[in-house]
């Protein structure tokens, strides 16, 4: 460990979470892997291939939680450089109104939209102290409105009442903190990476546009997908 600079991914479990990992580890990142319970116990069984990175367990949807990441950084680099909020919950295909599982929704609100709030809020402090912090939401164009009005979208469909709304606030979120980190040194934008390369969620880890595009982002080079 002990390279240029520091990232944190979340729900680094999942096939994108460990996409980006190993594209930062590649790019001198020391990588912490931020990972829920169910991510955890796959990644820890793994330990051999994550002797590289760090890897901390964390409950995205406690401050608690949190904040025990945020003292593991703080007690191993000090800072922070880069977050990258790819946890979230994708679920309910179907969501009519009358099959709506308020309880359901909340739960996927809570990742999707609060737990990036709080990751943001508390790690903020630890951006603040790198030289070219950055923030990077991972976000889907389900959650983009006039994606979804368009008949020929390939999601327009798509009735996920909870995942879409929730990407959709995530990403009113980011434009709001865009404009209010505008005149600190933080950058924030947001990330789809399905829509990066014409791909579904099923083969999105091998879509070989993600990778070019997402390292495009970390190096800051201009993207049309950038929240200016």
């Amino acid at each position: 460990m002990k390279k240029n600079r520091i990232a944190v991914v979340t729900e680094s479990g999942n096939g994108l979470g460990k996409t980006f990992a190993n594209i930062l580890l590649n790019n001198d990142y020391d990588v912490i892997l931020a990972a829920s319970k169910k991510s955890y116990e796959l990644l820890s069984q793994e330990a051999g291939s994550l002797q590289e990175y760090m890897l901390v367990k964390t409950d995205f949807t406690s401050e608690e939680s949190v904040l025990e990441l945020k003292n593991r950084i703080v007690s191993t680099f000090g800072r922070l450089d880069l977050l990258i909020n790819n946890a979230e919950i994708a679920n309910g295909f179907g969501q009519k109104i009358d099959q709506i599982n308020i309880d359901d929704v909340r739960q996927v609100y809570e990742t999707n939209l609060f737990a990036v709030i709080r990751m943001i809020k508390l790690l903020k402090p630890l951006l603040e102290k790198s030289d070219d912090p950055s923030i990077i939401n991972i976000t889907s164009a389900m959650g983009d409105i006039n994606k979804m009005k368009d008949e020929d979208f390939c999601y327009s469909n798509y009735c996920m009442t909870a995942y879409a709304t929730s990407k959709a606030a995530l990403n009113m979120f980011t434009h709001l903190q865009c404009k209010e980190f505008k005149p600190s040194k933080i950058t924030i934008n947001s990330f789809d990476p399905i829509t990066s390369k014409n791909c579904t969620h099923n083969s999105v880890t091998i879509c070989d546009g993600i990778k070019d595009e997402f390292l495009s982002l970390i190096k800051k080079q201009p993207l049309n997908l950038r929240i200016q």
